[in-house]
């Protein structure tokens, strides 16, 4: 079973999904079952993703979601401020954070656990900013250094 904040999470990407496809927010509502003030902060987080990305493909015409502020992207606004104050300043920087294996997990910012870094991540890797990790031995050697 899932928690609020994870069954929230769901319903936004699936929402998201279905944005994507054509979709009205009614319709959205609708086929999730939500209520009005759910649907509500759905579309307020969709419509700040999308403006975000707007203003910074016309602010600067060749940039990427790397580019995108971490006060500007999806995630809950204390977690933004948490990883700005740690001087995040874009996904980019996160997403390099992630890569370095030499340096500990999100998990190490004080006010950020498990459960606030995983968020981080799906966002990163639904954006596309974190590599396709099929290899299994990559991904035991990066949950246990000593195996390696």
């Amino acid at each position: 079973m899932l928690s609020k904040a994870q069954q929230a999470r769901a319903n936004l990407d699936r929402a998201r999904e279905l944005r994507a496809a054509g979709r009205s927010y009614r319709q959205i509502g609708r086929q999730l079952g939500l209520t009005s003030s759910q649907l509500c902060r759905i579309r307020k987080t969709l419509m700040r993703e999308k403006g975000a990305l707007t203003r910074l493909r016309l602010a600067r015409p060749g940039s990427t979601p790397r580019d995108l502020t971490v006060g500007a992207c999806d995630l809950p606004p204390a977690l933004r401020r948490l990883l700005t104050g740690a001087g995040y300043r874009t996904l980019g920087d996160l997403a390099d954070r992630l890569l370095d294996p030499e340096l500990p997990g999100l998990e190490a910012i004080p006010g950020v656990g498990r459960g606030r870094a995983s968020m981080v991540r799906d966002m990163l890797d639904r954006l596309g900013l974190l590599p396709e990790t099929s290899d299994l031995r990559a991904r035991v050697e990066a949950l246990f250094p000593e195996l390696r």
